[in-house]
């Protein structure tokens, strides 16, 4: 694998860094991601969401 310089290294590919990844793409920032486990973070694999937004009780699904 060789080096790529980059403006923006993001670390973890969770909801937050998704969406700065996506951001940060539409601006033509050069930008690289890492993420070792699941790409989408714990919202990715939990069978329940606590505060989200519009639903106390949290989200099922």
């Amino acid at each position: 694998m060789g080096f790529k310089e980059r403006d923006v290294v993001i670390v973890g590919a969770g909801p937050s860094a998704l969406t700065a990844a996506i951001y940060l793409s539409r601006e033509d920032v050069p930008t690289t991601l890492y993420e070792r486990g699941v790409v989408g973070g714990m919202a990715a694999i939990t069978d329940q969401i606590d505060n989200y937004p519009g639903f106390a009780g949290g989200v099922t699904g």
